[in-house]
């Protein structure tokens, strides 16, 4: 387990996602409407939880947040799934899973991280914030992907180093 310090009235505890967090981790997905609004996604994330790598964020044993990570070759790996939930936005919790991502993808010799998220061209209030995000901790865009899910909702590619030096 990780502490990694929050708020004054509670900190942060970074641990590794296990097949008993889809639950909870669901029910984060869908209390944020406005990012994870698709029936399938839900499903989608349950079966990440269950069956990739990944880190829950926890605040007083409560899971507030999540990653899921897929790594397909051995120099990178990638977010598949991210969310906190709302009521815990702007605390830190986020960069804690993301530092949790590092460490972890150094300790495994990766080089870089990748992330898709939702296009600029896409006009989601939302989802300018989730590019600030990942561009604060690190993430750079690398091309959009305009059909890889749908033209309705054009992919971003992001990448990041965790190698230094790269």
């Amino acid at each position: 387990m990780i502490e990694h310090g929050g708020s004054e009235t509670h900190s942060i505890a970074i641990t590794v996602l296990t097949r008993d967090d889809a639950a909870a981790c669901e029910q984060i997905a869908r209390s944020l409407p406005a990012w994870f609004g698709i029936e399938e996604a839900f499903a989608d994330i349950r079966a990440a939880v269950e069956m990739e790598q990944g880190f829950a964020a926890r605040v007083d044993d409560e899971i507030v947040g999540f990653v899921t990570l897929a790594q397909e070759f051995p120099e990178s790996m990638e977010f598949t799934w991210m969310a906190v939930s709302a009521g815990h936005h702007r605390q830190g919790i986020g960069r804690a899973l993301v530092d949790a991502v590092l460490k972890e993808g150094e300790s495994r010799g990766v080089k870089v991280l990748l992330v898709k998220t939702l296009a600029a061209t896409h006009p989601s209030p939302e989802y300018v914030r989730t590019r600030a995000f990942y561009r604060a901790v690190g993430f750079v865009p690398v091309t959009v992907l305009p059909e890889l899910w749908s033209p309705a909702n054009p992919c971003l590619l992001m990448v990041r180093t965790i190698t230094p030096g790269l």
